[in-house]
């Protein structure tokens, strides 16, 4: 594999795991979020999210639903991720 198809690889497994923890918080919802995730309460300027920040931010979890989403997030992030860009 060349290095041009390598790097072509890991930008698209970049962007598709945007769009995957983009679809994850959709579909949960603030409500869920809020109720399974710790935000953090502090904010200064350099602290401030957006639009897209505050949607892909869940914050740390502390229910076991919290924990539950994160690991089948990085499962499915690091599966699709080693498919995509290990093998051929």
């Amino acid at each position: 594999m060349s290095e041009t198809e390598q790097a072509t690889r890991i930008i698209t497994v970049f962007f598709l795991s945007l769009g995957f923890i983009y679809i994850v918080a959709k579909v949960i919802g603030e409500e869920r979020k809020a109720k399974w995730f710790r935000k953090r309460t502090k904010s200064n300027i350099f602290t401030r999210r957006g639009f897209l920040g505050n949607t892909w931010n869940f914050g740390v979890p502390y229910q076991w639903q919290g924990y539950a989403v994160l690991v089948l997030m990085y499962g499915v992030i690091g599966i699709v991720g080693y498919l995509a860009i290990f093998t051929s």
